[in-house]
């Protein structure tokens, strides 16, 4: 990964810490290793963090929390439930970690792949309304 992805996880990590708890898995299976899922204190909203991939960081959301009026560099996939996991309409899936965390069982939800900071912060800052 770049300097650039790296500060980028490091910031929001930092921002998590300060104004989110994490939330434990429910799965003994989810170790956390690609996922870590954070909830702000008195909102029943949680957000995931995928760091693991080149040049960006995923956020997961439950999409009726995905924050209206997203920037143009923010890039969406809003996944379907289905049966043990989810699928976009090009049949890809998610990440399998989430199935461990009740606040994105069974709902419909998107990625947001966000490669700045500003973008991260936009999303962040709403879950927090």
């Amino acid at each position: 990964m770049s300097n650039d992805t790296e500060a980028l996880k490091d910031e929001v990590r930092k921002f998590l810490r300060l104004h989110m708890t994490p939330v434990p898995a429910q799965l003994a299976t989810s170790g956390k290793k690609h996922l870590e899922v954070w909830r702000p204190v008195d909102k029943p909203r949680a957000v995931g963090l995928e760091m693991d991939h080149a040049g960006l960081i995923g956020l997961w959301l439950a999409r009726q929390h995905v924050p209206p009026g997203l920037p143009d560099s923010i890039t969406r996939v809003d996944k379907e439930p289905k049966l043990n996991g989810w699928t976009d309409a090009a049949g890809r899936g998610a990440n399998s970690n989430l199935t461990a965390y009740v606040e994105f069982r069974r709902k419909k939800i998107s990625r947001l792949a966000v490669t700045s900071l500003p973008d991260a912060m936009f999303v962040l800052e709403a879950l927090l309304k």
